[in-house]
């Protein structure tokens, strides 16, 4: 990704090319061939866009069917080996997926993640399978091309003045089905842009709505994951009516959603320990490790982890390293935004008493403890307000 002013040259190169079958120039109210910016205006201005097609993510085949509205707003159905799995998304960061049992399975969700999403909605932090979908809105999508998010609006490919392409020029991906002959191609190079390697079709008479996009990312995306290839999507705009429909659906379910909301792929930085207390005389059985910890997630989550600590014995003063001699889990408690929590266990291994029967004698004994710990079994918890988040909802609906 390079960025710059015009004055040093074309920062980005537009393929714009008509799809083979149609010598006829398309309908144009200015002269000149149309401009990204056309189809990004066109996109914007849409009150709803229906997206259907597939992905591939981490070794998954992802199949969509999603319409979304405005800045952000989608309902839908992702499918994943003929499963299924209900969609929401508000605000373009608020990405909500519910699916049974067999749709948990694919992708390597662990047994008990399993157990406790299935049949229930789980906040998916942002993006399914590396697919943010909130991106998908019309004026969310018309915004990213516009404004090519991360190298700035003068070197923004629905400004800057693209030639188009020979009718004659190669296509680089296959086109979708359904893209009628005499569509508009524009092809965006990731290296010279933000937004994600691919490919728009778009309608050849104006307004120039788009089509149809195939990519390494999806449209919009300029997270630019490499974890998503070959997308493949079509896409319809839709009335005022659709929108209303959509938003309506959207709404019911909202209303639906539980005040609080498990969350996948929680971190195990989400939770810090801040110390570990070790008794100065241990010995199997009378040996309690305390721990204290906080919450070090930024948004307002509840976290819940388990802190595993290893229990090491050292004839040293010095301290540090020694002999492993026994582990414990402590399953800390909810610890809500910001608030620090404490736990414990009890160190049961007989490794801890041959250890202490190995130091020399007998009438001075002296061991040295310490310890290393680690995060893990993490599970976060999202509060919600599905009634405040319904009258937001409800407000937007056209």
């Amino acid at each position: 990704m390079h960025s710059g002013s015009v004055s040093r040259g074309l920062a980005m190169t537009l393929v714009v090319g008509v799809a083979a079958g149609c010598s006829s120039s398309p309908s144009r109210q200015r002269p000149g061939p149309p401009t990204m910016a056309d189809v990004a205006t066109a996109i914007g201005a849409a009150p709803l866009l229906h997206w259907a097609g597939s992905w591939r993510a981490y070794g998954q085949s992802m199949t969509l069917d999603l319409r979304a509205m405005g800045d952000g707003d989608a309902v839908g159905t992702l499918t994943d080996h003929g499963d299924r799995a209900q969609v929401l998304v508000v605000d373009g960061t608020k990405v909500m997926l519910k699916g049974g049992k067999a749709y948990w399975r694919h992708g390597g969700t662990p047994a008990a993640d399993v157990a406790r999403f299935a049949g229930h909605w789980v906040d998916e932090d942002g993006s399914v399978w590396g697919a943010r979908l909130g991106g998908l809105s019309p004026r969310a999508l018309s915004k990213t091309i516009k404004s090519d998010n991360q190298t700035g609006a003068s070197d923004s490919p629905a400004i800057l003045p693209w030639t188009p392409a020979p009718a004659t020029a190669a296509t680089p991906r296959p086109t979708p089905s359904g893209v009628p002959s005499g569509a508009l191609r524009f092809t965006v190079d990731q290296s010279i842009s933000s937004l994600g390697e691919g490919t728009f079709w778009a309608s050849g008479a104006s307004p120039h709505g788009l089509l149809a996009y195939s990519g390494v990312g999806l449209p919009g995306d300029d997270e630019n994951d490499t974890s998503v290839k070959r997308t493949t999507l079509s896409v319809r705009a839709g009335g005022a009516d659709d929108a209303h429909a959509a938003y309506t659906e959207l709404t019911a379910q909202v209303r639906t959603l539980p005040e609080t909301m498990a969350v996948q792929d929680g971190l195990a930085s989400h939770f810090e320990v801040d110390k570990v207390d070790l008794p100065p005389h241990c010995r199997s059985g009378g040996c309690r490790v305390k721990v204290t910890g906080h919450n070090a997630e930024t948004a307002r989550r509840t976290v819940r982890a388990t802190v595993t600590v290893f229990l090491y014995g050292s004839k040293s003063m010095s301290g540090g390293g020694g002999k492993k001699v026994a582990a414990c889990h402590v399953r800390m408690p909810p610890a809500t935004h910001d608030k620090t929590v404490h736990g414990s266990c009890d160190m049961t291994d007989p490794r801890i008493d041959r250890y202490w029967d190995s130091v020399p004698g007998p009438f001075l004994k002296i061991a040295y403890w310490n310890e290393t710990h680690a995060v893990s079994g993490l599970g976060e918890e999202e509060s919600l307000d599905p009634a405040a988040l319904a009258t937001e909802l409800t407000a937007r609906t056209p």
